[in-house]
C-alpha cells in the first residue's frame, strides 16, 4: 500500500538494535518550581478508575451498548443484512457472520469444534422467550438470564450463542471449562469478539456468567479492550465519568501558541481539528508535553517538560480544570522523551527518553507522581525523534523512531520492557518535524499517529495490522504551533 508523504514503505528489514534492559542508576532527586497557571475547575465528587469512551447507542453500531439501562434504538429494530450463519439455521449481521467463520475455523484448527446454538433474535421472539421465563423462573430470576425485548444483543445481529459441536455442556457454564471454552475465552478477541457476560461480573453486567454468549464489537474495540484488560463493555463504555473534564479525548490535541496561551483542539470522529478553549497562559518556556493519565483515575492529566529542567504534571479533575504543579523530577533540560507503558503490567505510564550521550533510559512511574530509577535499554539513540505506540495492535506498547534520515524504525514491544531488532515502516518522514500517538480518532478503540508536515499541515496515520491505513490530512497552519497529546 502506498502512502503518501513516504517514498516508501517497508517491512521486515532487520537492523541493529538497542540492547535489552539492564539495571542502572536511579534518576535524579526531585525538585518544585514555580510554573505558569491553569484555568481552575472544581475538585472531583468521584472518580472513576477506568479510562472510558462516550457509549454508542445507535443500534446499527458495531459498537452499541445494549444492557438493562440502555435498550436499542429504535426499539423494534431489525438489521438490514442478516445471513445464515454457517448453514446453520441462525442468522447474524453478515460482518459478524463472517468474523464468527473465521473463528470457528481457527478453533477446528486448534482441535475444538464449535456449533452455532443461537443467534438473532427479533424483538417479537424475544418477547416470547422472556415471558416464557418469567412464567417459568419468576420476574427476579428471569431477569439475570434473559432481557426484555427491546433490550436484547440477540436483536442487533451481532450476539451468538455457541457451545461444544458435540453437544456436552449446552447452553451451561461448564462450557467456560471445557477446553474448546478456553480456547474461546483465550481467543475470541482476534476475531472481532468479547464474551460479553464473563464470570464474576453479573453486577455488572445484570446477567449471570455465559461463557457462550459471544458479542461482534470488532477488532479494533475487542483488541483494545483484550490489551487494556476490560471485562465488560460497560467498563469499556463506563458513562464516559470524564464527561466534565477539560481533556475528554485521547484524540484532541493541545497545543502552544506564539504569545504562550495553552489551547484545545477537538475533531469529530474522522474530521479536521478546530479550536475548542484557551486552557492556560504562561506556557513560553514549555519544551515538551503530553496528554496521558498520569495517575490513573480516569482524567487525563498534562505531563510537562520545561526547558529550564524540570519536569512534572498538572492532575486534571472530572469537573473541569486541573490541580496545580506536581513535581515529577528535575534534570530533563537535554532529555528527549516519550511517555507510556513499555511494560503492559504496570498500572501508570512511565518516560521513555535519552541524554545527549544517546543511551535511552525507561523511567518507571511506580506511584502515580515521581519517576524511580531508570533502566536502560542501550545506545545509539542520539539525534532520533521517538514515540510510544502499539504500532502492530498487540496491545504493546511498540518503540517508534525517527531518523535524521527520514526512515521511521518500528521496535516490537513485548510488554515486559523489551524491544524486538528494527523493522523500517517508512521512509521520507525527515518532512515531518512533529509525531505522536493518536486514540480514538478514527473511532472507538482506533489507534495512529498524529505527524506535522514542515509545511504546517497536520495528518493522520490508522494503524492497521501490521500497516499503515491511508494517510488523512487533518490541519493546516499548525508550523507556528507547539502541539503535543
Amino acid at each position: 500500500m502506498a502512502v503518501p508523504l513516504c517514498a516508501a514503505l517497508l517491512l521486515g528489514t532487520p537492523a541493529t538494535a538497542p540492547a535489552l534492559p539492564a539495571p542502572a542508576a536511579a534518576a535524579s532527586a526531585v525538585v518544585p518550581a514555580a510554573l505558569p497557571a491553569l484555568q481552575a475547575g472544581a475538585a472531583p465528587a468521584t472518580v472513576n478508575p477506568l479510562r472510558s469512551l462516550a457509549p454508542v447507542f445507535t443500534a446499527s453500531s458495531t459498537s452499541v451498548l445494549v444492557n438493562k439501562s440502555h435498550p436499542l434504538n429504535p426499539l423494534r429494530y431489525v438489521p438490514a443484512n442478516l445471513v445464515n450463519a454457517r448453514g446453520s439455521g441462525h442468522y447474524l449481521r453478515s460482518d459478524a457472520a463472517g468474523a464468527l467463520n473465521t473463528l470457528f475455523n481457527a478453533a477446528a484448527g486448534a482441535g475444538h469444534g464449535l456449533a452455532v446454538v443461537s443467534g438473532y433474535r427479533s424483538y417479537d421472539t424475544q418477547a416470547s422467550l422472556y415471558n416464557y421465563y418469567v412464567q417459568t423462573y419468576g420476574q427476579a430470576y428471569a431477569d439475570t438470564i434473559s432481557a426484555r425485548p427491546g433490550y436484547s444483543e440477540h436483536q442487533t445481529g451481532l450476539a451468538v450463542d455457541i457451545g461444544n459441536a458435540s453437544g456436552s455442556c449446552g447452553l451451561s457454564t461448564c462450557f467456560g471449562d471445557t477446553p474448546a471454552g478456553r480456547w474461546v475465552a483465550a481467543n475470541a478477541y482476534r476475531y472481532g469478539f468479547i464474551v460479553r457476560y464473563p464470570n464474576g461480573w453479573s453486577g455488572t453486567t445484570g446477567y449471570s456468567y455465559e461463557p457462550w454468549h459471544l458479542r461482534y464489537v470488532g477488532t479494533t474495540i475487542s483488541a483494545d479492550m483484550r490489551a487494556r484488560s476490560y471485562p465488560t463493555l460497560e467498563h469499556y463504555f463506563a458513562g464516559n465519568p470524564a464527561a466534565g473534564a477539560t481533556l475528554k479525548s485521547g484524540s484532541d490535541i493541545v497545543a502552544v501558541n506564539s504569545a504562550g496561551q495553552l489551547l484545545r483542539y477537538t475533531a469529530a470522529t474522522g474530521g479536521s481539528y478546530k479550536f475548542h478553549s484557551t486552557i492556560g497562559s504562561g506556557w513560553g518556556n514549555l519544551k515538551q508535553a503530553f496528554v496521558v493519565d498520569w495517575n490513573s483515575d480516569g482524567v487525563y492529566d498534562l505531563l510537562v517538560q520545561w526547558k529550564a529542567g524540570n519536569l512534572g504534571f498538572y492532575r486534571g479533575r472530572s469537573g473541569g480544570g486541573f490541580d496545580g504543579l506536581r513535581s515529577v523530577g528535575w534534570g530533563w533540560a537535554d532529555m528527549t522523551i516519550t511517555v507510556g507503558k513499555l511494560h503492559r503490567s504496570h498500572k501508570y505510564p512511565g518516560v521513555l527518553g535519552y541524554k545527549p550521550d544517546g543511551v535511552l533510559r525507561y523511567y518507571p512511574n511506580t506511584s502515580g507522581g515521581a519517576l524511580g530509577g531508570f533502566t536502560s535499554t542501550g545506545p545509539g539513540w542520539a539525534g532520533r525523534g521517538i514515540t510510544l505506540a502499539d504500532w502492530n495492535n498487540d496491545g504493546n506498547s511498540d518503540v517508534l523512531s525517527q531518523l535524521p534520515s527520514g526512515s521511521l524504525l518500528y521496535y516490537m514491544g513485548n510488554g515486559t520492557g523489551g524491544i524486538a531488532y528494527p523493522s523500517t515502516i517508512g521512509t521520507g518522514w525527515q518532512v515531518m518535524n512533529y509525531i505522536a500517538p493518536a486514540f480514538g480518532y478514527a473511532g472507538p478503540g482506533t489507534r495512529g499517529l498524529l505527524a506535522r508536515k514542515s509545511d504546517g499541515t497536520l495528518h493522520y496515520y490508522g494503524f492497521g495490522t501490521k500497516a499503515w491505513l491511508p494517510r488523512k490530512q487533518v490541519g493546516a497552519g499548525w508550523g507556528p504551533m507547539r502541539i503535543f497529546k
